[in-house]
């Protein structure tokens, strides 16, 4: 037994290709009595995309004015990063936060290079 189209109409206008519902007349995205089932299914599709976080978010500071905080949210970044699907978007991502990591600790070592000169200059004074 072939089993009926639905009777709904496409957004284009032509007849909608989908095999109606068992005792009805549309398919599951058109029938208005299965839009509850729609919307929960449509939640549930969304919510088997998600990718669970990675890192703690309550680590990240809020106000950033060390190289340490800094680094503390490249290190969340990353953690985040690293429980992503592999994808072009996260190989990107991934780069952009080496670099941000080398500038980091590059910004770290001059830091630390110039509170040694201060600090031999202060010696020097006195």
């Amino acid at each position: 037994m072939k089993k009926q189209t639905c009777k709904a109409k496409t957004k284009s206008g032509a007849r909608c290709a989908m095999a109606a519902m068992t005792g009805a007349a549309y398919c599951f995205t058109h029938n208005p009595k299965a839009a509850a089932a729609r919307a929960k299914a449509h939640k549930l599709g969304g919510a088997r995309t998600r990718v669970g976080h990675g890192g703690d978010g309550s680590t990240i500071p809020g106000n950033v004015t060390t190289i340490a905080q800094a680094m503390t949210i490249l290190d969340y970044t990353l953690r985040e990063l690293l429980e992503m699907e592999n994808s072009i978007q996260r190989a990107r991502a991934l780069i952009a936060l080496v670099g941000g990591y080398v500038d980091a600790v590059k910004v770290g070592e001059i830091e630390s290079r110039l509170l040694a000169i201060e600090a031999v200059l202060k010696a020097r004074e006195t």
